[in-house]
């Protein structure tokens, strides 16, 4: 009967056997992956005592089954009995360490890969996290995508609903404004018109369009408008502008300025825009201004202006052998007579009735004008002497023949004709109007009511020549500013006077040359052709602005005195001008002292004491000059109310000599005294001549020996020298 030992022990090594075995195939097949210190050196140990253990328990089967097994074999088991227990032990010994070993290996390793394991986990737990996060950011950014794009679909819905809006809002504008838009294409067809422009001109926008532009222009500006279209389309770089006249219904004309660009639309294409602005009240002001300048508001000729500019291009287009141009001069006589009788209104209703009987009667001219006050000029061109004659007597006779009626009042009316006619010595402007004036004059000298020609007034041509040619020069002065101011000194002849500031203002014409004309020169025309005035009125503007603009000076400046002409005295025009440039000065009105001769005076009393008395109220002063020229000065003296009074020269040049002459100083200088009147001599020329006036107590003197004109703008230094 077997032992336990004998049945247990095979089974044990059996498993141990197999045990190695499997181990040892494992570490077969992951050697190469297995890299752990002591894990070859396990698997040596096993397999050293693999051996032992297989013979021990081989022979310890052997001896178990030895009554079964061929006597060989039992004998083998028998001899190898005693060496099971120590072969077992060892191999058994060999296997535990080597096991013990490979645990060992295998503990280290295993803690490894569950520390790598747990490394691996915490990794994707965090790479989890982030991937939550990323995912999480993802989402976020989606929606922040979403929320954007719908935002976006929801700006591009109101800018379409903008959009739509402002092409409402621009096409409303385009039909309603206050102007006529007009889109053209190259064919110069139209392919658009608002609203207004086609309601202006009278017709539905759509069936204006395809139509050609110029259905729209009035016949006239037609050339003109095509040569436009093709200017704006052949240079595109620039905007174009001209004056149009379009039709309203076919009918009456619209002036419109027609201002042209180029656009270019992706759609559309090129086409021409057309802006026209309706000019037709300033197109008929600027007609009604140019009719104006070229006509007399009274009579509706021609004026100067247009007889002058008439006759130079008639002039210039006569040949050396044309046939003459005549210019007849006309002069109503005495026209003063119904002025003065029945007033003004009636003066100017004789001349138009005068005018029109001319016009109607038998007279073949070419031209008629209206020259100023009672002067009037007819051209006849391609004329002989004769011929003119003949035209100048039925003048004459239409004039005689003419009565004119005045609130129950008849009067006859004659008129005196000069004629000149181009030749060889009269061949400008200047020249013919000036012979015909001349003889017009001649005609007037020899009683009037007649035609003289230039022949005939030869003795006193030369003479009124010179003034005449005086008027063109002082128009052209008093346009582009020739004349310049001088200021002549008044000197306070009392000693204790002190520093005591007051001049006269005087007029100088500046020639081309740069020459200084004296008033002499020029004033005489002035007075003669109606130019006084003008002038009177630049001087006025041109020191009431100096005094504006050199305050310092005006403060200290006792008086400026002014000269004024009849001319300015007897026009209403002319005093209302006056006052209201007086009324606009900022310094105190006291300074201005306006001087007017005796003889103005006299002849314009009534308007002289009318003018003195609105001027003081205003506190300017009044000289009366060049007075003591006539026994009656004095009994005026009790209508005007001036402050000074200009002893005339003539009594003081010679007054050391002169004992009329200075009885005369005396006289004037008294009564000024009695009447509260300072008294100012005139040409004071030397030493001799200013001590007698300081004898005889005359307050105030002028002259060269005292001071001469000069410059206006040198006067203010003058005074701080002294």
């Amino acid at each position: 009967m077997l032992t336990l030992s004998q049945t247990v022990m095979p089974v044990i090594d059996i498993v141990v056997v197999t045990l190695a075995i499997g181990l040892f195939v494992l570490n077969r097949q992951r050697r190469a992956d297995v890299h752990f210190h002591g894990f070859s050196n396990a698997f040596k140990l096993m397999f050293l005592g693999i051996g032992p253990v297989v013979i021990a328990s081989g022979a310890d089967f052997i001896t178990a089954f030895q009554n079964y097994l061929p006597p060989a074999i039992a004998d083998l088991g028998q001899l190898i009995a005693p060496w099971i227990y120590p072969l077992n032990a060892a191999g058994t010994a060999l296997l535990f360490v080597g096991l013990v070993l490979l645990i060992s290996s295998l503990i280290p390793r295993s803690t490894r890969q569950l520390t790598e394991l747990v490394a691996v986990r915490e990794q994707l737990s965090a790479s989890n996290d982030e991937l939550v996060k990323t995912i999480a950011d993802r989402n976020q950014e989606l929606e922040i995508n979403y929320l954007t794009l719908q935002q976006v679909l929801e700006d591009q819905q109101s800018s379409r609903i903008a959009l739509l809006q402002s092409e409402k809002k621009f096409r409303t504008l385009f039909d309603k404004s206050p102007a006529i838009f007009v889109a053209v294409n190259r064919t110069a067809r139209i392919t658009d018109i608002n609203l207004y422009g086609a309601s202006v001109l009278g017709y539905d926008a759509m069936s204006l369009v395809g139509k050609p532009f110029e259905a729209l222009v009035a016949l006239e500006d037609t050339v003109k408008q095509q040569g436009f279209i093709e200017r704006c389309f052949s240079n595109t770089k620039k905007n174009h502008e001209t004056e149009l006249r379009l039709e309203r219904n076919n009918t009456t004309k619209i002036w419109t300025k027609v201002s042209a660009s180029i656009i270019v639309e992706p759609e559309d294409g090129e086409y021409l825009l057309l802006v026209c602005q309706d000019i037709s009240e300033s197109k008929g002001l600027a007609e009604t201004l140019s009719y104006q300048a070229k006509h007399d508001d009274l009579t509706g000729l021609h004026n100067r202006r247009s007889l002058e500019s008439y006759l130079s291009e008639r002039i210039a287009h006569l040949g050396k052998t044309s046939r003459p141009l005549a210019l007849i001069y006309v002069d109503v006589d005495q026209l003063k007579v119904i002025n003065d009788t029945c007033g003004h209104r009636a003066g100017d209703e004789l001349l138009k009735k005068l005018v029109q009987a001319i016009n109607e009667s038998d007279t073949k001219f070419d031209f008629f004008a209206r020259l100023g006050g009672d002067e009037f000029a007819l051209v006849k061109n391609d004329t002989s002497e004769k011929e003119a004659v003949e035209l100048a007597e039925i003048l004459r006779n239409a004039a005689e023949d003419f009565s004119f009626q005045w609130k129950g009042q008849t009067f006859r009316q004659t008129i005196s004709i000069g004629i000149a006619l181009t030749s060889g010595k009269l061949h400008s402007l200047s020249d013919i109007f000036s012979a015909a004036d001349a003889a017009c004059y001649m005609a007037k000298e020899q009683g009037r009511n007649r035609v003289v020609v230039t022949e005939d007034a030869s003795p006193n041509y030369i003479s009124s020549r010179n003034e005449m040619l005086w008027v063109g020069r002082l128009q052209n002065a008093l346009m582009r500013d020739r004349f310049e101011l001088y200021a002549q000194p008044i000197f306070a002849l009392n000693p204790n006077a002190g520093n005591y500031i007051h001049y006269e203002v005087l007029i100088r014409y500046v020639d081309d040359d740069g020459t200084h004309l004296a008033p002499d020169n020029f004033l005489p025309a002035a007075e003669r052709y109606g130019l006084s005035d003008q002038i009177d009125l630049w001087v006025l503007t041109t020191i009431l602005d100096f005094l504006d603009r050199h305050p310092e000076h005006t403060r200290k400046l006792g008086c400026c005195s002014i000269n004024l002409s009849s001319l300015s005295l007897a026009s209403h025009r002319s005093r209302s001008a006056i006052k209201q440039l007086v009324m606009a000065t900022s310094f105190d009105t006291e300074k201005i002292c306006f001087e007017i001769t005796e003889t103005s005076a006299i002849h314009n009393l009534d308007e002289a004491v009318e003018f003195i008395n609105e001027l003081k109220i205003l506190g300017c002063r009044f000289a009366l000059d060049d007075f003591g020229t006539g026994f009656s000065s004095f009994g005026y003296l009790k209508k005007l109310d001036v402050d000074y009074i200009k002893i005339d020269g003539s009594f003081i040049k010679d007054i050391v000599n002169d004992k009329l002459g200075r009885a005369m100083v005396i006289a004037i200088n008294g009564i000024g005294k009695e009447l509260g009147i300072s008294t100012i001599a005139e040409y004071v020329e030397n030493k001799q001549i200013e001590d007698e006036l300081i004898t005889l107590e005359v307050p105030y003197g002028q002259g060269f020996g005292l001071a001469k004109p000069m410059p206006l703008n040198l006067i203010q230094q003058f005074y701080e020298s002294r």
